[in-house]
């Protein structure tokens, strides 16, 4: 499954409510250069997982809000980018990074265990319900991508 893609145009939109400019979002996010701003916004580059969390709370929106997903029922890719991990961040005790790859591509297989899900809300710091909601979206995003051919 593809990366959720960052909202460049929902960015500026939060970033000018808050009535911060290009600079002004930078300087708070200790970037070098406001042009790093403008390519997110633009969508011409993507941030890093780590700065997401840390734009949507320099501009006041729920991390879920800067993505091109359903904040209400968001793929596990979208849970660990609002959470500002990588995919190889992603691992603990009962928790590989390759177990979390296959969950969050949407592999079929053997339903995760409840140890599995734990560690998952775990790292990426949110309940167990909205783990198990993300693992289902993150299989019926693959499966309906195999039936499309794509």
């Amino acid at each position: 499954m593809a990366r959720p893609l960052l909202r460049g145009d929902r960015l500026q939109a939060a970033r000018e409510a808050m009535g911060l400019t290009r600079e002004e979002l930078a300087e708070k996010l200790e970037l070098s250069s406001p042009s790093r701003i403008r390519v997110w916004e633009t969508g011409l580059e993507r941030p890093r997982p780590r700065y997401v969390p840390r734009l949507a709370a320099a501009v006041g929106v729920d991390p879920l809000h800067l993505l091109d997903v359903d904040p209400e029922d968001p793929p596990l890719a979208a849970l660990r980018l609002a959470a500002g991990r990588a995919t190889n961040e992603v691992t603990g005790p009962g928790l590989s990074v390759m177990t979390y790859v296959r969950l969050e591509d949407g592999r079929t297989g053997a339903v995760p265990s409840a140890e599995v899900i734990g560690a998952v809300a775990d790292v990426l710091g949110v309940d167990v319900p909205r783990v198990e909601a993300a693992v289902r979206r993150s299989r019926s995003d693959q499966s309906a991508l195999a039936s499309s051919g794509g």
